[in-house]
């Protein structure tokens, strides 16, 4: 696999440490502001990068408190400007009451300009809305002076599945206290990793995506068919970033960035054979993914409307049409198809997506639920756009 943004986010000259370096201390009158003063570096195993993305300007005390026994109490001083986004809000300001060196500490924490670190930092971070790899803060305790703490994090271990973490601290005149610092944000983080991705997945996927869009589906025709239709306002990307990216998957790593919970493997067993701006007839993708609880394996096929009529009328001028069956039954039963749809909003800030699945009744045999679970899935799914592809392709695209 070709080396990626995110790889090269913990690059040597980003990032230095490797997994599961012992937090360090610099000699006080070596601390200058680009001195690192105290760092750590580990992996969240079962943890997407988003969630930590997500967790910033959402926290939960209950959460937290299950994470780390020495946290009492968190409490927003200033709340961030936009919560159930993914990506921190600056100037959002919280305040911890936690346990550091045996004593309770007052550790207030100001979320940074994310323009103060873009040395620091992966450039790509900024052609987006949000960084999208790092928190950067100043934490002052009991009033102290504060310190500047940054936060990078990004997709490692099988299938992308795991999170490597780095924090480190600058510009301080007591790195004792600083190394105390990080010493209780990493065991809140480690302690995090069973309940992050739930919490993702429920308070944001479910919870917000799943309000941006409906599905409706009808009964079983004449061919022992149901159609499900899914409707939904995509904000902040544009016809011709979703135009550009069906030829543009291209490996597991980008297939998660899609969906970080649902998705879990991608290959192109038929390649495209000129990626551009439509998905090549006769392309194939294999992908395994969540429908709901069931993980199923996948053949998408690039299929020509000229040759096999869709579904559904294509009237809109954007559009992706294919064919998409099980691996495991092979020919056995009927294609399954999909059509998406998509123009400009009215608002002119996104695209509306009309997505068309035509899927065997059978399906209902192995999950009972499966096309709520499957109009489900569209919506958790499409709407993550916004936080990863505008980042791809201005970088890959448009060369920014």
């Amino acid at each position: 696999m070709p080396p990626s943004f995110l790889h090269r986010l913990l690059s040597a000259a980003t990032l230095g440490a490797a997994v599961g370096a012992a937090t360090a201390i610099v000699a006080p009158q070596a601390v200058h502001a680009q001195v690192v003063a105290a760092t750590t570096s580990f992996t969240l195993t079962g943890v997407r990068p988003e969630a930590l993305s997500w967790w910033w300007d959402n926290p939960d005390v209950a959460l937290l408190r299950k994470a780390n026994a020495q946290v009492q109490s968190l409490t927003w001083l200033t709340p961030p400007a936009s919560p159930q986004h993914l990506g921190y809000s600056a100037g959002a300001r919280l305040e911890e009451v936690a346990t550091l060196g045996g004593s309770a500490r007052r550790i207030t924490t100001t979320y940074r300009d994310p323009q103060t670190v873009r040395n620091l930092v992966a450039s790509d971070n900024y052609l987006g809305s949000k960084p999208y790899s790092f928190l950067a803060s100043e934490v002052s305790i009991d009033g102290k002076p504060p310190m500047r703490v940054l936060v990078q994090y990004s997709a490692t271990g099988t299938n992308f599945g795991d999170t490597l973490v780095r924090i480190d601290v600058r510009d301080t005149a007591d790195p004792v206290l600083a190394r105390a610092y990080v010493d209780h944000l990493s065991r809140s983080l480690k302690g995090l990793q069973p309940l992050l991705m739930d919490a993702l997945s429920e308070r944001y996927f479910n919870a917000v995506f799943k309000t941006r869009g409906f599905y409706k589906y009808g009964k079983v025709d004449s061919k022992l068919n149901i159609t499900l239709t899914v409707v939904q306002d995509i904000k902040g990307i544009t016809p011709e970033m979703l135009d550009w990216w069906w030829d543009h998957i291209g490996n597991t790593e980008r297939y998660r960035l899609w969906q970080p919970v649902d998705h879990v493997t991608f290959e192109w067993t038929v390649a495209p054979t000129q990626p551009d701006f439509k998905y090549d007839i006769g392309a194939v993708q294999k992908v395994k993914e969540y429908i709901g609880k069931s993980a199923l394996t996948l053949n998408i096929t690039g299929a020509d409307p000229l040759a096999l009529p869709p579904p559904t009328p294509i009237v809109d001028p954007g559009y992706f049409y294919a064919k998409a069956n099980l691996t495991f039954f092979g020919t056995l039963l009927p294609d399954n198809k999909i059509v998406h749809q998509w123009k400009p909003n009215p608002s002119g800030d996104g695209v509306v997506l009309t997505s068309v699945f035509v899927n065997t009744a059978l399906a209902t045999v192995i999950n009972r639920t499966f096309f709520d679970d499957l109009g489900s899935h569209a919506l958790r799914e499409f709407q993550m756009m916004p936080y990863f592809l505008p980042r791809l392709y201005r970088r890959e695209q448009l060369g920014e």
